[in-house]
Parts: structure tokens; sequence; C-alpha cells
């Protein structure tokens, strides 16, 4: 009796030794995590608009305890990166509790976008529905200031007690006449009496990065919230799918009207989280949620024509899964096709004129890892990605350069344990990334908060604050 007595003391002594690992100050309120931060900061960054430049060798090393295959390269030379926290979040400090409709957390879920001023443009949204705020923000390389160009509240006009769309989660696309399109989404979804008395929809946003100028044109379709949309300067169209991937809307720019909205034809389900607009032709492309082979669908403005096409997303022979179309390159490579990934992390490249995929790899270790965006260099020979979101624990969030002459992976950065060594500040989920005009630069955001190396859980940083990076690539590891 007295053996097992000991065995139940020894078993319940590990579970309260391994539930105090796991324990480290989980804070929730606002002082516990001013204090989290206060204790974490090592450099009292969070306060200031100053950019942090660094270049350093540990930028290259791979992290002693990195979990998974090493089928890539390590460039030979660092690159200079430019990192600060972002700033004038209001307020600075949410409830962290991600509980639908209970609380929320400042971060990004959208891509980057460099605008016709050259300056870099994304959003940082609060994930609230009450208390809703969704910015635009700016980051000006030239003079390596940020700023908040655009409050989606102060625009609409969001009371505290309305609800409000929490996120701007699509692409920020400009034409060379400084505008962009923009469809908002809420952060937590309404519960059913909401939908049913007081939430109608989310909004619709014009904005010009030249004049400031912001305009609000209501909700355009009632009852659909927009958490992908694509802006064609070209066609005058903006294209968006709302939360359901039931409903898409494609409105003229130019007139101001819908050209379509409401449910693709056939049972079609517009993939919810990818659009991809053929700058050459105008067509728009994404995957048959419905379909079990995920086959690729096709919108055509003229005629308001929806086609599913024969091609399919490829099978990633590891996992034998199929995924949907989640990251695609902003145009086609010479041979006419687009590099995307699925939404598992599978590399394969687009054919639309020759209606067919092609298989090239897993985007990073031996299944591959969901990534939502990613950026094709000028000349066409390099796709640029961070691999995954949320993962990144013992594989240092790596930046990865894939060769597509050679079909090799570099990483030019892991940026995880560097930033948490000298900053105190760990960088776990990053979304947006876009190359500069010249392909010698990357700006990316992450999502992330101050740490330290004992925290493992990701959602104890994530979220809190997000940081702004603009990576020079050095002239040696970017040869076209």
């Amino acid at each position: 009796m007295k053996k097992y007595v000991c065995v139940i003391c020894y078993i319940t002594l590990l579970f309260l030794l391994f539930a105090s690992a796991f324990a480290i100050e989980k804070p929730k309120t606002r002082d516990e995590q001013r204090a989290w931060e206060e204790k974490y900061d090592k450099r009292n960054i969070r306060h200031t608009a100053e950019v942090q430049t660094d270049t350093s060798e540990d930028f290259l090393k791979i992290p002693e305890s990195y979990e998974d295959i090493i089928d890539f390269e390590v460039a030979k030379t660092p690159p200079t990166i430019d990192f600060a926290v972002i700033q004038n979040l209001e307020p600075e400090y949410l409830p962290y509790h991600l509980a639908k409709n209970a609380g929320g957390a400042w971060g990004g879920w959208g891509d980057v976008t460099k605008g016709p001023d050259g300056c870099f443009y994304y959003s940082i949204s609060n994930h609230l529905s009450y208390g809703a705020e969704s910015y635009i923000n700016k980051y000006d390389p030239s003079t390596k200031t940020q700023s908040i160009v655009l409050s989606a509240k102060d625009l609409i006009g969001w009371q505290p007690d309305d609800f409000g769309d929490g996120k701007i989660h699509g692409d920020i696309d400009f034409g060379p006449g400084g505008d962009t399109w923009m469809l908002t989404y809420f952060g937590p979804g309404p519960k059913q009496e909401e939908w049913d008395t007081i939430y109608k929809g989310s909004w619709l946003i014009r904005y010009n990065c030249f004049s400031g100028e912001a305009e609000q044109f209501g909700i355009p379709l009632e009852g659909a919230s927009w958490p992908y949309f694509n802006y064609d300067y070209k066609q005058n169209l903006l294209f968006g799918v709302d939360h359901t991937g039931s409903n898409v809307i494609v409105y003229d720019t130019k007139d101001r009207r819908m050209v379509y909205g409401g449910a693709p034809p056939d049972n079609i389900k517009w993939y919810a989280r990818c659009t991809m607009i053929d700058k050459e032709t105008g067509f728009i492309y994404t995957t048959d949620s419905n379909s079990e082979e995920k086959q690729i669908i096709c919108y055509k403005r003229r005629n308001n024509v929806f086609t599913r096409m024969n091609a399919t997303i490829p099978m990633n022979p590891n996992t034998q899964k199929r995924g949907n179309l989640r990251a695609h390159t902003s145009h086609k490579d010479k041979d006419g096709a687009f590099w995307c990934f699925d939404n598992f992390g599978t590399m394969f490249r687009f054919y639309p004129e020759q209606d067919r995929t092609e298989y090239v790899c897993e985007n990073w270790g031996k299944e591959g890892y969901y990534t939502a965006n990613m950026a094709m260099s000028p000349g066409g020979r390099y796709i640029y990605y961070i691999p995954g979101i949320g993962y990144q624990y013992g594989r240092g969030v790596p930046v990865v350069q894939y060769d597509t002459r050679t079909n090799k992976k570099k990483v030019i950065a892991f940026i995880y344990d560097y930033y948490v060594e000298k900053y105190g500040y760990g960088p776990v989920r990053p979304y947006g990334i876009e190359l500069d005009e010249k392909g010698e630069s990357l700006c990316f955001f992450a999502n992330g908060g101050f740490t330290t190396p004992e925290v493992k859980n990701w959602w104890q940083i994530d979220m809190r604050r997000a940081g702004i990076y603009h990576l020079h690539i050095p002239a040696s590891e970017r040869g076209e």
C-alpha cells in the first residue's frame, strides 16, 4: 500500500512541476500585462518609435534546439535589419483573453504592400467587437519612421457600444494614383442574437496615400464580413470573399457600384483566405472549398462568369493531403506561372493559360507549414517567405529565400532567438511580406511580444505588440 501511495505522490509531484513550468505569469489584466513587459523589455523599446538597426552573425545560427529536417542552406553574409515595435496603438493594453466577444489583442493578419509613394503599408487591429479598431499603418524606409494613417473607428464613427469590426484582414493594394480600396472584417464573430438585431455587416473604405484622404461607403452587402479582398486598379475592381466563403463581392471602384454580390453559382465555395488576381488578364482565381480535389476556380468580370477549371492543388506526397490555395506571387514568372502555397505549405506552380498545376516541394521541413504570404524578386529567380505561423519555437523564425533555378532553400536570417536575447522581444507569428521594387530589401511584420527564452507557449507572448522589420539583403546573397 505504501508503495502505491509513493507512486501517487511522485506522479502528483511531477504533475505540479510540469504545471508550474507552464504557468509562467499568464498575464490577463492590463496591470499584469504592463508588469510583464516592464520585466522582459531589456532595452526599453516598447515606448519608442526609434528604429533599432542590427547586423550580426547570430542571424545565421541554426537554433540549437532545431527540431525539423535540415534541407536548407544558410546565407554566408548576415543581413542588416531595421526593427521597431509598432507604436501609438490605443488603448495600449487590451483584455487579452480571446474568447468569443470577450476580449482582444493587437495584431496584424494581412499582407504588407509598398505604395506608389515608396512607403510600406499594413493593417494592425485589436480583434474586438465592442470598442473595435483597425488601423492602417505606414512605414517610411527613407526616414525610418512609422505612423498611423487611418483609423477605421474614427472614419466610420463606431461608438463604444457599437458592434464594430476589429480587423482589416485582406491585401492593401494601391494603384499608381495612390488609391487603395478595403473591406473590414469582424474580430470575434457576432452571437446569433447580435446577427439578428444589431450587426448588419462589414464596411467599404477608400484611402489615398498621397492626399491622406479617406472615405467610407457604408455596408455594401448586408450580412457579410470580409476576411479577404484584393484591389485591381487596372480593372477598377475590388474583389472580396466573405467569412463563410459562400458569398463574394465585386465592386466597380470607378463607377462606385456593385457588379456582383452574393453566392457564386453551381455550389462553388470561394476559399475565404485567398484571392489571386492575374493583372494581365483580369481573371481572378482561388480554390473551391467544396471540392475534395481542391479544384481551382476562375472569375471573369465580363458577364460575371465563374468557372471550375481542370487544374487542382497538387497532393503533398509526405502527408497525402491537398490544401486550399493560400499564398501566391503577385505576378507570373517568365513561363507564365504563379508560384503558390496551399494552406498546408505545399509549394506549386499554377499555369492559368495551360489550366494546370505542377508540384514543387514543401515550403519548410518534412511536411510544409501554413504560410500566409510570399514575394517574388523582380527577375523572378527568388521567392521569399517566412514559413509557419505560431510553430516557430525551436526553429528560429527563418526568413527563407527559395531559388527557382536550383530549387534550394536558403535562410537569410533566423530572427527569433536574436531578438529575444538582445531585446527580450519575441516575433512569433509573421504574416505580411513585401520586397522593394529592386529586390534589395524585405519589409514584413510579425505579431509578438516581450518574453524570455523559458516561455514556450506562443499564446503567452503573441498579439501583445507587433513589430515591423525592414531586412536589407546583402548583394552577395541575391544575384539574379
